[in-house]
């Protein structure tokens, strides 16, 4: 049986020890997701009833802040999606405690029917359209999906979703971006985001 958490504070305070990589890829466009805004989305999640005993999916699941998340808040199983191998290395010290099926890959090569997807895909602003392939995938097999985005595309995002999928709820988000690569000026910067959850229509 697998630790859980019962509060959101506690997950909160739970993520933010998890351990990050020594260093980003900028061609992956990889950037952390908060402790704080991966618990307040964990926690709408299970509130819907989205996550306790259901299957879930973490598309480029990163150092596994919401593949970790959804394993102590209950899910049944948590496929782990991640590219790039140093990640893969600090998702495993991650969850050596949890029960984690972590696939090494391309999002595009996951095969698995899942009842949530949660993802923070690339925006596409280093290589254009990479954020598709993360749509593409999670509309595929998730019946509901959480993910953020960079405000920019909301449009877009919202009319890529309701092809398929009814939105059920959009926030807006502040996203708070260290300072990782050579192009960053700054210590910390905050970038305007934007939050989506949907749902497969007649799932």
């Amino acid at each position: 049986m697998q630790k859980q958490v019962r509060s959101k504070k506690d997950l909160e305070i739970y993520l933010q020890k998890l351990q990050k990589p020594e260093f980003y890829k900028n061609q992956l466009e990889q950037y952390p997701t908060s402790a704080a805004v991966a618990a307040e989305i964990l926690f709408l999640a299970l509130l819907d009833g989205n996550i306790l005993d259901k299957t879930v999916a973490d598309l480029g699941a990163g150092n596994g802040i919401f593949s970790v998340g959804a394993a102590l808040l209950g899910a049944n199983k948590v496929y782990a999606v991640e590219l790039d191998e140093n990640m893969v290395k600090v998702l495993r010290q991650n969850s050596e405690d949890l029960e984690l099926e972590i696939i090494q890959g391309d999002v595009l090569t996951f095969r698995e029917n899942v009842d949530t997807v949660f993802m923070n895909p690339p925006f596409g602003s280093v290589i254009e359209g990479s954020d598709r392939k993360f749509l593409d995938s999670a509309m595929k097999f998730g019946k509901h999906i959480y993910s953020i985005h960079n405000l920019k595309s909301a449009d877009f995002i919202r009319s890529y979703y309701s092809k398929k999928f009814t939105i059920m709820r959009e926030q807006r988000m502040v996203i708070m971006v260290p300072r990782l690569y050579a192009h960053h000026t700054m210590d910390q910067k905050s970038i305007p985001g934007i939050f989506f959850h949907c749902e497969l229509q007649n799932k």
